[in-house]
């Protein structure tokens, strides 16, 4: 006998589908975004050294931010869909070849010694996902980049008298 207001497992199918295709949409707009971007960033390098203007590369210094700025906004995202796909999944009993559990252990921080899968649903429902900190690898990348960018800006200034505008 189904007890009212639960939802049937078709739903609940369609919302998991749902929830997979944001959490998709969502990591392919970052790709997409960061592709965009480094590519504005090398124009803008290439710009400044064939111009000879130190103003460029200053602007060019800020891409590396504002890539770590869309990370940071699609993990905010990513995480709650995530932590909902693992609820749906809970829901429909899907325990083995969970894919929420594989974005966890892929896309999120998480001790690779605890399963997701071995979890009960108390704890799944619980479970604050944490997309990676900004001391991960990525982040870093992005601040020695924004510093390598701030450095060549200083150099093209003062060794190479680049004019600012």
């Amino acid at each position: 006998m189904v007890v009212p207001g639960a939802p049937d497992k078709e739903s609940l199918r369609l919302e998991l589908q749902q929830a997979l295709e944001s959490y998709r949409q969502w990591v392919a707009q970052l790709t997409q975004v960061v592709g965009f971007l480094v590519a504005a960033d090398v124009v803008l390098i290439s710009y400044g050294f064939s111009q000879r203007l130190a103003v460029i590369l200053l602007v060019a210094s800020g891409v590396p931010i504002l890539i770590l700025i869309q990370y940071m906004v699609v993990g905010s995202i990513a995480s709650p869909l995530v932590s909902l796909v693992l609820r749906i999944e809970r829901k429909l009993l899907i325990r083995a070849d969970s894919l929420g559990a594989t974005y966890v252990h892929t896309y999120f921080r998480w001790d690779p010694n605890n399963r997701i899968e071995d979890l009960s649903d108390e704890k799944i429902r619980q479970l604050s996902l944490e997309w990676a900190p900004l001391r991960s690898p990525l982040p870093i990348i992005m601040y020695a980049a924004t510093l390598t960018q701030v450095g060549l800006f200083v150099l093209s200034l003062t060794v190479y008298h680049y004019r600012f505008m």
